[in-house]
C-alpha cells in the first residue's frame, strides 16, 4: 500500500502543473482544470490495481484529464465556471512569431544532437524522453544495468545542454 501511495505521489509532483496547463486550454478556467486533475489523483488513490497496471504514466495521465474534461462539459460543475457553455479554452496569448521560429529551431538543432549520439545512447534518451519509460522499464528494454542507463542519460543530456549553452552564448 505504501508504495502505491509513494507512486501516486511522485505522479502528481511530476505531472501536476503539466495537466493543469494542458487542461486549462480545454475547460473554461484553471479552477475547474485544477479541481479536474485533483480529483483523477484522488482516484488514482483508490485504485492500486489500477496504477499497477499503467505501463506509460504520461500517456495515461493525459487520456484521463481528458476524459474527465469531456465529463465536466457534461455536469452542472461546468455550467458554473463558464459564462457560455460552448466556450472549451481560456484566451490565451500567442507566443509572438519570432519565439515560435527560434523555438522550431531549437527543436531542430536538439534532434541534430540526439541524432548523432552513439546508437545506445541515442535508444536510451529515446526511451527515457519519449517513450517515457523510467531507468529500471528502459534498463530491463535494453538489457543494461540502471548505471549505463544513468550515463547513457547523463551523456545525452550533456550533449543538449552544451547545444544550448554554445547558441545562447552567440
Amino acid at each position: 500500500m505504501f508504495a502505491h501511495k509513494a507512486r501516486v505521489a511522485d505522479l502528481y509532483q511530476r505531472y501536476f502543473t503539466e495537466l493543469v496547463a494542458f487542461l486549462s486550454r480545454r475547460v473554461a478556467s484553471r479552477e475547474l482544470a485544477t479541481d479536474l486533475v485533483q480529483d483523477l489523483f484522488v482516484r488514482l488513490l483508490a485504485r492500486d490495481d489500477l496504477v499497477a497496471a499503467v505501463a506509460h504514466d504520461r500517456g495515461y495521465l493525459y487520456s484521463s484529464v481528458r476524459h474527465l474534461a469531456a465529463e465536466a462539459r457534461r455536469s452542472p460543475r461546468w455550467r458554473e465556471h463558464a459564462s457560455d457553455p460552448r466556450v472549451e479554452m481560456e484566451s490565451e496569448e500567442a507566443p509572438p512569431p519570432e519565439a515560435l521560429i527560434e523555438d522550431r529551431q531549437t527543436i531542430a538543432r536538439l534532434a541534430k544532437v540526439v541524432g548523432r549520439l552513439p546508437p545506445r545512447c541515442r535508444e536510451a534518451f529515446i526511451l527515457h524522453k519519449f517513450e517515457h519509460l523510467s531507468y529500471k522499464e528502459v534498463a530491463a528494454q535494453m538489457g543494461i544495468s540502471v548505471g549505463s542507463v544513468e550515463r547513457h542519460m547523463a551523456r545525452a543530456l550533456g550533449s543538449c545542454r552544451a547545444e544550448i549553452e554554445f547558441r545562447a552564448s552567440d
